[in-house]
């Protein structure tokens, strides 16, 4: 007796806020946050940024993230930007060395700069 054909997975996307691709070459780096601080508990590193939201991102990093860990980040989108920073962002799922995180604590005025990033983005220079 044959099986019926599996029905191919739905991906279901729960997300709030449309991801953009960033421009190529766009890096971040971050440190774990750790509440108390403890000795030799830091975590340290650096990656590529995938696509970005005002919500959250997808990373590329060798050194392995946790999910539910939290962590400061740093977006360096190209050379002629400041760095935008991040206070607090968790690691929501994991692949390989792709990494989701949601941004949990952010700067009013960080967050306004990742919005108009997102909207150059949306409109490419003519």
């Amino acid at each position: 007796m044959s099986q019926p054909n599996p029905q191919p997975k739905r991906i279901i996307d729960l997300r709030k806020h449309p991801r953009l691709l960033v421009p190529s070459g766009a890096l971040f780096s971050f440190k774990r946050l750790v509440v108390p601080a403890q000795l030799g508990e830091d975590v340290e590193g650096e990656g590529a940024l995938v696509d970005l939201s005002i919500g959250g991102c997808r990373i590329l990093s060798e050194l392995p993230l946790t999910i539910g860990q939290e962590y400061n980040l740093i977006f360096q989108i190209s050379m002629e930007r400041p760095p935008i920073p991040v206070d607090a962002a968790v690691v929501r799922w994991t692949d390989d060395a792709t990494y989701g995180l949601k941004f949990i604590s952010i700067d009013p005025h960080d967050e306004s700069r990742i919005r108009d990033l997102l909207l150059e983005i949306r409109r490419p220079a003519a």
